[in-house]
This record gives C-alpha cells, sequence and structure tokens, in this order.
C-alpha cells in the first residue's frame, strides 16, 4: 500500500501521542471525517491494528511487569496453538511473541499485583500448561514506551 503524507504524519503522531480525531484533524490540516476515514483504511489493511489505549496496569494495582521466556519440548503448530489457547485464559498474559534466536520459544508478557501472585500465576498456570519445559523471568524496571521515533522509517516508505 502506497502511504502519502497524511497517512505517514497519522502514523507518526498517533505512535507517540494520545489525541483524539479533532485534535488530529487541526494538527494535519483534514476534516475530522478525512482523518477518521484514512484511520479506517489504515486498520481495514492491517498498517494499524486498532486505536487501543494503553492501560498504566500499575495505577491498578499490577506492581509487577515481567517478561518470561518460556520453552517448549515439542515444536509443531498444534503444540503452539494449543499453548496459546492456554495463555488466554491467563488474563495476567498482556502479550506474546513467538520467537527465534533465543533459548526460549515464546517471550510473554505478564503483569501481577505482587511476587506472591506471580508466583502463583507462574508456578499453578503457566508451568502446568502441557509441554512446558523451561521458564525464566526478567522483571522489568522501567519501560521507555514511544519514546523512538519512527519518522525516517516512515519517510523512506
Amino acid at each position: 500500500m502506497e502511504l502519502d503524507r497524511y497517512d505517514k504524519q497519522i502514523l507518526e503522531i498517533l505512535t507517540h501521542e494520545d489525541i483524539n480525531l479533532n485534535e488530529l484533524s487541526e494538527r494535519i490540516n483534514l476534516s475530522v471525517s478525512s482523518v477518521h476515514r484514512r484511520i479506517k483504511h489504515l486498520i481495514e489493511t492491517d498498517i494499524m491494528t486498532n486505536l487501543k489505549r494503553d492501560i498504566n496496569f500499575e495505577k491498578l494495582g499490577f506492581k509487577l511487569h515481567v517478561i518470561l521466556q518460556i520453552s517448549l519440548s515439542k515444536h509443531d503448530t498444534d503444540t503452539f496453538a494449543k499453548f496459546l489457547e492456554e495463555l488466554e485464559n491467563i488474563p495476567e498474559v498482556i502479550n506474546a511473541f513467538l520467537v527465534t534466536g533465543q533459548t526460549a520459544d515464546f517471550l510473554v508478557e505478564v503483569i501481577a499485583k505482587d511476587m506472591e501472585n506471580y508466583s502463583e500465576i507462574l508456578l499453578k498456570r503457566i508451568g502446568k500448561i502441557e509441554h512446558v519445559v523451561a521458564l525464566h523471568s526478567s522483571f522489568v524496571i522501567k519501560e521507555y514506551k514511544h519514546v523512538f521515533n519512527c519518522t525516517g522509517l516512515l519517510n523512506r516508505i
């Protein structure tokens, strides 16, 4: 898909800021309906997934943010699908990535209220999923969200 300067501006702004359609419309000098139409098209073409708002889980009492490396004993489509289906039943799992080049098969983002809560999630739920053979936790100290500038990348399109 060919992106014009307005599409690129929309992506750049929405990557770094949480603003409403009116503000976005004013910033790029397009009507609200045109901006809405463009965003809808970016979503329909899978360039943007949605207009999801980030939730501050810490303010909701989830003090721990963990990147969990998980290794499975089998590496086939069915095993991965069943594993992901099990993860979907754990509300504290907020993201998952199938990866290569690591000792793990999946990187999974988990939030927990405290260490006791995390221990329960890890040992009684995730650790009990069939074919899970290794778990390694890395605790997030600080998240640097939306600090990276993608303007250079968008200009290459």
